[in-house]
């Protein structure tokens, strides 16, 4: 008992020292729990995006079926068939969802009172707020229906997802495949495809690039007005104190600024989630209710930041317990060795290499572990790097020599102020260069470069409108202001045989005109046929083959086609697979149903064409074709998936915004030396040194750690870049120069306005009141 009572009194003596004597001791506290604050806060955050993931997926998985049969058999029984519908307005996805109730008091989907009757539209409140404003008009000939009510949120993604239900009562009639409801609404899973390893590991990359950093940033706080707390505890020690109770006065002195932090960062997380759902940043809002941490992690948040600052006080204190003297005499540390601190980028080094010959089971987790290690023992190399770069510098102008020898006295306190800073620039750096090198060997596979001045317009139609779907949708897109060329084509598909190996034929259905810019064909008139060997020059069928026509809808069935005479074979389609095809004018393809062909037009824009003439494209293939679908037409290889864009994008901003906030450490650490040497600067100035030379000495003092920071980041984070793309092994390696300009610049930026932000305690550091002993 009597052992408890000693622990609570000295860990009772350590905050005591934290917050007592003076209006010092409330400013390094204060210092303290905002840094450590922030950094909770944004591990709260962190923690919450699986949470925040989990709740828009499974609203999203309610709101559909997710068995999709393309058999009337299969569908019996179903109490509510489901389609879903994709769109575009203006770069933002418009997504809804077609109901067709099978029975009275059929189930329906979260978010509405009922299933919508045939032709009626239920909105959700972003999209009614498009279409009651000034762009509605352009949108509303899309909904297929008159708008009736508002989706709630239980079937929504996001407060700004533009989403719609519309019902129906002829969706087998429609569509080749939709999804059944037997029971309710996402009553099975979807099995989601994941990621593949390339996108898995540039995530796991970026991720790391942004929470270890946070770690370190916590750590390196807990560590701020160090040389005050190691003078205090070094003459607790000097009077009596036995080292153990010199660990529990540093320990408590760490843990008040530690849980004054954590409390804090919850108020922080909190009231940004509370104004979460206000916000919009790039298209991407969330509701502030799926903003929450997973239980466990909220408590590892909670318990461990604490036991991180406590444990880095302690550790720091070893010098103190062992050479007290030496701590109060002010004498100069010994000098850091290299050789322990290399140990984890060493292992980290190992555990990559091991993941590219393989490592079964455990390969994710390894390479997690080696990023990790990597990450972690960038500010251990720093250290060494900017103390063994300080004690060879000379100063050459008074500004120099007094930053030079300010920051020869305080090198482990200048470095740990950037240590988080390099940590964030070496996962930047690391990820830019995997990005690059990934995005140069797509841009090399592509085929054909982008065409912007080209759009592509598919889809299908409804089966009983016995009417050329691509002609007439040619002739409505014709018309539309700014195209000036129009190309239509229908696709179907044919079969030589039952047996499931039979062979497959696409076939192409034009005029001549259209043929001759995809193949050539040589002379041609209606009723010509052709056919494409590919690449591997297979010979066209022979005449009198008999074809089965692959149905298009459910419930169809399938026809037969029978080659005809004369079909002539030519070489490769222009910019098309290389499979083998038939070629086939309108007059030839008549025994092809025109319930059985898709539409591809592919259109010409002219150069002046206005942004919304996609808009109105968009407008006429929704009116006219079942599935509609327009596109940019992006080369016919190597186009990056949606997926990759999102990775690059998305951690790239999440890594500048961490940067952003973890360099307040800066601010916080040059504060904390003007304030420490407050009675230099005041002499200085009583001699006549002016506040412009110490200006300019604030500014080298704060650029020097910065520079040591960008130059140790570039080594370590190409060596991780590197070290990635011997596993993923690109084609091409490049590097993100204008990325790496922009972070240099913000680095350059941090410099100078917590530089401007020091100028105030600087003026008041050089005031006569500074001579005065604290």
């Amino acid at each position: 008992m009597r052992t408890i009572r000693n622990w609570v009194a000295d860990l009772a003596f350590g905050v005591r020292l934290s917050v007592g004597g003076g209006r010092t001791p409330w400013g390094r506290l204060t210092l303290t729990a905002v840094g450590i604050g922030l950094g909770v806060a944004v591990l709260l955050l962190a923690s919450s995006v699986q949470q925040l993931d989990g709740e828009r997926r499974a609203r999203q998985e309610a709101r559909g079926g997710q068995v999709y049969v393309q058999d009337p058999a299969e569908a019996a029984g179903a109490a509510v068939l489901v389609a879903e519908r994709m769109d575009e307005f203006r770069g933002q996805p418009v997504l809804g969802v077609v109901v067709d109730p099978q029975r009275p008091g059929a189930p329906h989907p979260p978010g509405i009172a009922g299933n919508p009757a045939p032709g009626e539209v239920l909105v959700s409140p972003a999209l009614k707020a498009l279409l009651d404003g000034p762009d509605g008009e352009l949108l509303r000939p899309r909904l297929p229906g008159a708008v009736t009510g508002v989706v709630g949120q239980e079937a929504l993604a996001s407060p700004g997802e533009l989403f719609y239900f519309v019902g129906s009562d002829r969706l087998l009639q429609e569509r080749s495949s939709v999804a059944v409801v037997r029971d309710h609404f996402g009553e099975s899973s979807r099995q989601d495809r994941g990621l593949d390893s390339e996108q898995w590991m540039i995530l796991s990359l970026g991720v790391s690039a942004l929470l270890v950093p946070v770690v370190v940033f916590v750590a390196s706080t807990a560590r701020l007005a160090e040389s005050a707390r190691e003078r205090r505890l070094a003459a607790l020690r000097l009077v009596g104190s036995s080292g153990r109770q010199v660990r529990r006065i540093a320990a408590g002195e760490a843990l008040a600024g530690a849980l004054a932090g954590v409390v804090l960062g919850w108020g922080i997380f909190l009231l940004g989630r509370l104004v979460a759902g206000a916000v919009e940043v790039l298209g991407f809002t969330v509701y502030s209710s799926d903003i929450w941490p997973m239980w466990w992690y909220a408590i590892a948040v909670t318990v461990g930041v604490p036991v991180i600052a406590v444990a880095t006080a302690i550790t720091a204190m070893r010098g103190t317990i062992v050479e007290p003297l030496s701590v109060v005499r002010r004498t100069p540390a010994g000098r850091r060795r290299l050789l322990w601190r290399l140990v984890p980028i060493v292992l980290g080094t190992a555990l990559i290499l091991a993941v590219r010959e393989g490592a079964g089971g455990v390969r994710e987790l390894m390479f997690v572990t080696a990023v990790v290690l990597i990450l972690v023992g960038v500010p251990l190399v720093l250290a060494w790097v900017f103390e063994r770069v300080m004690g060879r510098l000379r100063g050459s102008s008074l500004p120099g020599q007094l930053a030079v020898r300010g920051l020869q006295l305080s090198s482990g306190s200048a470095a740990r102020s950037v240590s988080a800073i390099a940590v964030v620039l070496t996962g930047v750096i690391s990820l830019q260069t995997v990005v690059a090198s990934m995005e140069a060997t797509y841009t090399a596979q592509r085929r054909t470069p982008a065409d912007p001045s080209a759009l592509s317009v598919h889809g299908t139609q409804a089966r009983d409108i016995p009417v050329d779907p691509a002609g007439a949708t040619a002739q409505a897109l014709s018309e539309v202001p700014g195209i000036t060329g129009v190309e239509p084509a229908s696709y179907s598909s044919l079969t030589q045989g039952e047996e499931p190996q039979a062979p497959y034929h696409l076939v192409v259905i034009a005029d001549c005109a259209v043929l001759a810019r995809k193949a050539a064909v040589g002379p041609c008139q209606d009723g010509d046929a052709f056919y494409s060997g590919g690449v591997d020059r297979t010979p066209a069928p022979a005449a009198g083959t008999r074809m089965h026509v692959e149905p298009s809808f459910i419930g169809e069935r399938a026809t037969a086609w029978t080659t005809p005479a004369g079909v002539r074979q030519i070489g490769p389609i222009a910019d098309e697979s290389d499979s083998a095809r038939f070629l086939l004018t309108p007059k030839a393809a008549e025994g092809i149903p025109v319930s059985a062909r898709s539409v591809n037009i592919d259109l010409r824009l002219g150069p002046d064409v206005s942004p919304d003439t996609i808009e109105h494209v968009r407008n006429v293939a929704a009116t006219h074709l079942v599935g509609s679908s327009v596109t940019r037409v992006e080369g016919t290889e190597g186009v990056q998936p949606s997926a990759f864009n999102l990775i690059r994008y998305g951690l790239l901003l999440g890594a500048l915004v961490t940067f952003a906030l973890i360099g307040c450490s800066l601010f916080v650490s040059a504060a904390e030396q003007i304030q420490q040497r407050r009675r230099q600067m005041a002499v200085l100035a009583a001699v006549g040194v002016r506040r412009r030379t110490l200006a300019w000495s604030a500014l080298l003092q704060n650029a020097l750690p910065m520079l040591a920071a960008v130059v140790v980041a570039l080594g370590i984070g190409a060596l991780l870049g590197g070290l990635v793309l011997l596993v993923l092994e690109p084609d091409r390696v490049a590097f993100d120069l204008p990325g790496l300009a922009g972070l240099l610049g913000i680095a350059a930026a941090a410099v100078a306005v917590v530089t401007a932000l020091t100028l105030p305690a600087l003026g008041r550091a050089m005031h006569p009141e500074g001579l005065r002993t604290e």
